[in-house]
């Protein structure tokens, strides 16, 4: 009985089309490609009609693409996802009907018609049913705490109690407000995340996945343990314009991970370099997972600011997974892809596929030029569409570009859902004044400590972001903890930054961690056990936010030479925790007492204070003395050990 009602709750798989649901599809995708294109980077269609359509659609397609439950058969529609499917897409249509109607009605005075109530109820009983499908039952059982507490709370003692809500005034608020199913989270989701998915779909069916994964073999393929550099590599360049964890283990993890099982590396190692280093997409400019899309509405921040303050942060987080994976090729003695498979130079490279720069050269200007970050991702599209004309072999015509829309409208249902269910716990959040509650509950939890607030943070943002879309677990926490963080004085950019990391690697932390699995699917290995060792790659992730929050410097605020002295304070921090963790320190190191002083210098780095980078520096210096006698005296040893056995060879 009870795995029975686990099947049922638990998310559904992707079903393999008939040909006329295919066809069906085919038809869904190019119209929502169509009103995109048209409505999204202009302004042409109003916003709440926009968000309204773009979720009808977003529903339809669920019910046809995914089943029920995992053992449901895959290949037919069963009638009532047809039924499903076709009262979604007469939602968004209703709303494109309605439209003006619903934006200029007084919200809670206006009462809603029967047929008001019909749509509001269906668009929200759909969305947590798609959710439940495409998410899974984390994210829906979060969603129906939040929505449970909006009934109950009227009948909760002290100071969680409020003043409740009706099941008409809910529905209303969710669905005929900016403030539920469409409320930021969709509003972004349908015009920046649409677009920058859809640029980096055409960018890989033109050849852009291919090209960075040969520019990544030519710069670390002749290196100690090249192919798990070159996943790293490659990861970052992809991860810069997927923006996607999973997405990114899937395309590049499915070319580095069996080359490094076949130099060496076990299945559970290859997996969690895959891992770890496709979760640091979601950190990466100057697509950040999308989440960076959302700071720009749930911040305020300018999104060049936000691009560019990820850099740093970005590079050290990468700077750490590739040190790791250097330190354990040296110990196991890996060797380097064999010359004959590594033919290209890096610069061969660029000078045979400069085209391929060109997009991003642009995508790069116009946001220099803050230009409207929806109208960057539909230009970076179009520009690589003209740029493949002249590629030969990846030339992009109707077939191709359609396969994109395809890919595209089909691939972000999983963001839209999540998306379009946290817009319904960010309005009650907001209408239970459950956020304020949350800071002062904070406070009283943490004694008024900042960095035991932090720590709690990362934790909430671990907890709600397992088995969900970065940009969802990002907009969750950000309404629940940001409030919080700014009551301890933490900037504005480095607590929103802050919860994007946290949100990032939920994809590496167990017990839900969906890109560990992903990367486990590929490797064979064991996929918890992928997930611990993705966590021990990436400790820079776990590090470097605690450091930019009491530093600054490291999201670039603050003169130069602070800039530069906390990030290479940062680095050095890094480092240590990577030698430690490895073992490894100016030859393999075989004391504890080593490995101990390496941690103590990389949780000491952490400390924003002189005297603790003084400190820090000194305990590496010991370490390396430490190495320096051990090394000595291993030699004294061998040659004691050698004299004696001449001696008798003498004899």
């Amino acid at each position: 009985m009870a795995s029975h009602f686990i099947r049922l709750i638990s998310e559904g798989r992707r079903r393999k089309l008939a040909p006329f649901w295919s066809r069906t599809i085919a038809v869904l995708v190019v119209a929502l490609a169509a009103f995109e294109i048209y409505g999204a980077p202009f302004g042409l269609i109003d916003s709440f009609v926009l968000r309204g359509l773009f979720v009808g659609f977003a529903l339809c397609m669920t019910f046809i693409c995914y089943t029920a439950t995992p053992d449901a058969k895959s290949e037919a529609v069963p009638w009532y996802d047809m039924v499903f499917s076709a009262v979604g897409l007469a939602c968004g249509l209703y709303i494109l009907a309605h439209g003006q109607d619903i934006v200029t009605r007084w919200t809670g005075v206006d009462p809603l018609t029967p047929m008001d109530i019909a749509v509001t109820a269906a668009i929200v009983l759909l969305t947590l049913e798609v959710t439940r499908r495409t998410v899974g039952p984390v994210l829906l059982s979060i969603i129906l705490v939040f929505v449970a507490y909006n009934f109950i709370g009227e009948y909760l003692p002290g100071y969680f109690g409020h003043r409740g809500m009706s099941v008409e005034g809910f529905l209303d608020r969710m669905v005929y407000t900016y403030d539920g199913v469409f409320g930021t989270p969709i509003g972004v989701t349908c015009t920046y995340v649409y677009m920058f998915v859809l640029f980096g779909q055409v960018f890989n069916a033109a050849g852009g996945g291919d090209f960075f994964f040969r520019l990544a073999a030519s710069i670390a393929g002749r290196m100690r343990g090249g192919p798990a550099k070159i996943c790293v590599i490659a990861s970052a360049l992809y991860g810069s314009i997927s923006g996607s964890p999973t997405s990114d283990v899937v395309t590049t993890g499915s070319i580095t991970i069996p080359l490094m099982k076949r130099l060496g590396y076990g299945e559970v190692f290859a997996g969690a370099v895959s891992a770890a280093a496709c979760s640091g997409a979601s950190v990466m400019p100057p697509i950040m997972g999308t989440a960076a899309f959302l700071m720009v509405d749930v911040a305020g921040i300018p999104y060049l600011n936000i691009a560019l303050a990820a850099i740093i942060p970005a590079a050290i987080y990468y700077f750490g997974v590739m040190a790791q994976v250097h330190f354990r090729a040296i110990i196991k003695d890996m060797r380097p892809i064999s010359e004959g498979q590594v033919r290209e130079s890096a610069f061969t490279v660029l000078k045979e596929n400069v085209l391929y720069l060109i997009p991003i050269a642009v995508l790069l200007v116009l946001i220099l030029k803050r230009v409207n970050p929806t109208v960057v991702g539909l230009v970076a599209a179009g520009t690589v569409v003209v740029v493949s004309w002249f590629i030969p072999g990846h030339r992009l015509g109707p077939k191709e570009i359609y396969q994109v829309l395809r890919r595209t409208g089909t691939g972000i249902l999983t963001v839209t859902n999540a998306s379009a269910a946290a817009g319904m716990v960010i309005g009650g959040i907001m209408l239970t004044g459950l956020g304020g509650k949350f800071t002062s509950l904070v406070f009283a939890a943490t004694g008024g400590s900042s960095f035991l607030c932090l720590a709690l943070v990362a934790l909430v943002c671990i907890v709600l972001g397992m088995g969900m879309p970065v940009p969802a677990a990002y907009v969750l926490t950000a309404t629940l903890a940001v409030p919080a963080l700014l009551e301890f004085k933490f900037s504005l950019m480095g607590s929103h930054m802050f919860i994007v990391f946290f949100s990032a690697i939920s994809a590496i932390t167990p017990p839900v961690a969906v890109a560990a699995y992903a990367a486990a699917g590929i490797s064979e290995g064991n996929p918890n056990s992928t997930g611990f060792q993705a966590v021990r790659l990436a400790v820079a992730a776990y590090l470097a936010p605690f450091v930019f929050m009491y530093r600054p410097g490291l999201l670039l605020e603050g003169s130069v030479v602070g800039i530069v002295w906390t990030s290479l304070v940062t680095t050095a921090g890094v480092l240590a925790f990577a030698c430690a963790m490895e073992g490894y320190f100016f030859g393999r190191v075989r004391s504890s007492a080593v490995r101990l002083v390496l941690f103590a210098a990389g949780l000491v780095f952490i400390y924003p204070a002189v005297w603790s980078d003084l400190a820090g520096f000194a305990l590496l210096g010991a370490a390396y003395a430490m190495q320096f006698l051990a090394r000595r005296g291993q030699s004294a040893q061998a040659v004691a050990e050698a004299v004696p056995a001449q001696d008798r060879k003498g004899a």
